[in-house]
């Protein structure tokens, strides 16, 4: 597997599996809005290529 691969299947702030769905068209987050200063975390080198998973979305909506 390639390492961009691997980037893409971890989220980039909790560095665990992202379970993201786009791939297979369905996932969680096509019906979530991701607040943009939670995008705003993403290591510029990951943005576009790396999810971020649904516990960190929901967590960071909580505080």
């Amino acid at each position: 597997m390639k390492n961009e691969q691997v980037k893409q299947r971890y989220c980039p702030l909790c560095k665990e599996l992202n379970h993201c769905g786009a791939d297979s068209g369905e996932c969680w987050c096509f019906h979530t809005e991701i607040p943009a200063e939670l995008l705003e975390r993403v290591p510029l080198e990951l943005s576009g290529k790396a999810c971020i998973c649904q516990r960190c979305v929901e967590a960071f909506k909580k505080h």
